[in-house]
């Protein structure tokens, strides 16, 4: 069972995420998180509402470490075909996208207040993610090809990153297509990357 100050914590980002970080009161945070309204309780475990934000972002970037922990472990896709294991990393990315809703939300529209929170989610979150997927597609192609692949992993990203934020915006992504054929589309690129790399490195 959580802990009371988990369940501050877990109801203040939901609030944040839904409301935005001005329009969520303490009181709203402490009816949410089924302490008594007005009575102070959520004062037992922050001092304010800001470190609830701060604990709820450390509580959302320390959530990306199985993301990472995925891309970085050379056994854990390498009995599948290229295509597959593109296409898990890729729905892992959307999913870990989807769980951290709430901070993303943040980051887009409230985070500009704190910009030591904003730089944090940079260095810690999202920094890591990217370095890992950019190894791991670096690993995937020959050796000693020409290929900028931080770019790529960049643009790969930022792609699947993309269809999440106007999903999340509209319910919907305004172009129609549907989840698994953007993600089979932006795998194909990312397969063309690779096996291009893969005939260069054959001449």
């Amino acid at each position: 069972m959580a802990s009371s100050r988990e369940r501050v914590v877990t109801a203040a980002m939901r609030l944040f995420g839904e409301r935005g970080y001005s329009s969520t009161t303490i009181a709203q945070i402490e009816a949410a998180a089924g302490l008594s309204p007005g009575a102070g309780g959520i004062y037992r475990h922050f001092p304010s509402k800001s470190a609830i934000l701060e604990a709820g972002v450390a509580a959302q970037i320390d959530g990306q470490a199985d993301l990472v922990a995925m891309i970085k472990d050379p056994g854990a896709l390498e009995s599948l075909p290229l295509r597959d294991r593109l296409l898990i990393v890729a729905r892992a990315g959307l999913r870990r996208l989807e769980q951290e809703q709430d901070l993303n939300r943040l980051v887009m529209r409230d985070l500009s207040q704190f910009p030591e929170l904003l730089d944090r989610v940079g260095r810690e979150d999202i920094g890591p993610v990217f370095r890992a997927f950019a190894g791991w597609l670096r690993s995937e192609a020959v050796d000693e090809v020409d290929q900028d692949w931080d770019a790529i992993a960049m643009a790969l990203m930022g792609a699947v990153t993309h269809f999440w934020i106007l999903g999340d915006i509209f319910g919907l992504h305004p172009a129609g297509i549907e989840e698994d054929r953007y993600l089979e589309a932006v795998v194909a690129l990312a397969e063309c990357a690779l096996t291009s790399a893969e005939s260069k490195g054959n001449r």
